[in-house]
């Protein structure tokens, strides 16, 4: 708030605005890398990755002066679901030493340029990826859904699928968790419920959802086909990054693994593969 007064932009675009709100946002994430180095913990960026999209949407709605049901109907299913991301990880939250296993396998694999790792893929990369992935709804409210706006089929069905995508998510983390409290469980693998077709159904909620952002914007006449690389970036980001790394991670450590890895999908939590012989 206080860096957005301080920039230097003419505020008659919504382009501009989009520039300045970029702007700001790596300089919030260049703040968070500073304190994680302070602290020794790359881990304080991960609740940034739920907490600026939202704070993100709602300033965005006051700035272009544009609150009617469509603009904020999208700013409240964007909320709900940082809101469902921060909860979780606050659940998983021990204390300010805690750090998540991929950054500490970063640091051990690469100490001398793991600064230099630690800035660009641990904290400007995501903020990057969410800042593309979040344009088509910035774009849908500020530019979008001005007095007379229609909604077509596409708009209702994009809401849906944006919900949809949070339920998905909420319902994967919820069965993790509860599989996870029982001591009984440790070293065994989750393989019902979403996780029965699915080795991770909470990254495809999350694809879903960022899809469904896309859709809303492409549910009007004048919407740009290019902002497909919007969602596509999210989903390179998880199944060529993150689910490897993950899959890579669980094969090492359980010896059951190996069995539900060929016979699930990544993330699709329908449709499994056919068993092998």
């Amino acid at each position: 708030i206080f860096l957005y007064d301080v920039l230097p932009f003419d505020d008659s675009l919504v382009k501009n605005i989009l520039i300045k709100f970029f702007i700001i946002d790596i300089i919030c994430t260049i703040f968070i890398f500073i304190l994680s180095c302070i602290f020794n913990n790359s881990s304080l960026y991960d609740p940034y990755w739920s907490v600026a999209p939202v704070v993100m949407v709602i300033a965005f709605i006051k700035i272009v002066d544009n609150v009617n049901f469509f603009s904020v109907f999208l700013v409240s299913l964007i909320s709900l679901w940082g809101l469902r991301l921060t909860v979780n990880f606050l659940i998983g939250f021990r204390n300010l030493r805690h750090q998540d296993w991929r950054y500490l396998m970063f640091k051990e694999k690469y100490p001398k340029i793991f600064p230099l790792l630690n800035l660009l893929g641990i904290h400007l990369m995501p903020t990057i990826i969410v800042f593309i992935a979040l344009i088509p709804a910035l774009n849908f409210i500020g530019d979008v859904t001005k007095p007379g706006f229609e909604p077509t089929l596409m708009t209702i069905v994009a809401y849906a699928v944006i919900f949809i995508a949070i339920i998905i998510e909420t319902i994967a983390d919820l069965q993790l968790y509860l599989f996870k409290r029982y001591p009984s469980n440790h070293g065994l693998v989750l393989s019902k419920g979403l996780w029965k077709n699915s080795r991770h159904p909470n990254y495809f909620g999350e694809c879903l959802f960022w899809f469904g952002i896309f859709l809303i914007h492409f549910s009007f006449k004048d919407a740009n086909p290019l902002l497909v690389v919007s969602p596509l970036v999210m989903f390179i980001l998880f199944e060529f990054i993150s689910i490897p790394m993950m899959d890579k991670r669980q094969l090492n450590n359980k010896a059951s693994y190996k069995e539900y890895y060929d016979s699930t999908n990544a993330m699709l939590p329908i449709f499994p593969p056919k068993k092998k012989n």
